[in-house]
């Protein structure tokens, strides 16, 4: 099998372990206290929705109230958001640093992250390589502005660190395709490399 496609099944696994872990404890109620409220809230939303659907409402109409439930269901999702960047980042960055470069999904694909120039790699890189590659900054910034920022802003800002997001992803997806080592643009910046055992 292709070094790229065990890269992507063994990202594909540890994305999929982050996440179960991650919904779990955002489920229990006395660890993610908005929970209840954030259903509530989402459930005022598709009734909104579907009076967009139903034309019983106009488009501007429907703009300004997804204004308001998507700042106010951003805010909900503070706690959640932050066990999911917790155990994003204890994953990542302590799994790679405890099995020297293998998370589950690397251990099951039987390949390694390793440094370009064969020393030992330190937990800030595997914390940078996890900033780079995953959508855990945009996420830490927008729980943030929720804090700071009115909802007409908010929404501004999310469309834009949303877009950029994504981008920047498209770009390391489209460098690991394209570079004949299967190195990506977060492999480049850190100087390191997936390798096969």
């Amino acid at each position: 099998m292709k070094l790229k496609i065990k890269r992507f099944i063994a990202f594909i696994i540890d994305i999929f372990i982050v996440s179960i872990i991650s919904e779990t404890l955002s489920s229990i109620n006395f660890i993610n206290i908005y929970k209840e409220d954030y259903k509530e809230k989402y459930y005022e939303y598709e009734k909104i929705y579907d009076s967009f659907l139903e034309e019983e409402i106009s488009i501007n109409e429907y703009n300004e109230k997804v204004i308001y439930y998507n700042f106010e269901l951003s805010k909900l999702s503070s706690i959640s958001n932050t066990i999911y960047m917790i155990i994003f980042l204890s994953y990542f960055v302590g799994i790679n640093c405890l099995y020297e470069g293998q998370t589950i999904g690397k251990k099951i694909m039987n390949i390694k992250i390793v440094s370009e120039n064969n020393i030992k790699i330190n937990g800030w890189i595997y914390l940078l390589r996890t900033l780079l590659i995953t959508g855990i900054f945009s996420t830490f910034l927008l729980t943030i502005s929720t804090m700071i920022l009115n909802k007409e802003t908010y929404y501004s800002f999310s469309y834009i660190i949303g877009l950029i997001q994504y981008i920047f992803q498209l770009v390391v997806c489209i460098s690991i395709l394209l570079n004949k080592n299967g190195k990506g643009l977060h492999d480049v910046i850190c100087k390191t490399k997936v390798v096969e055992l």
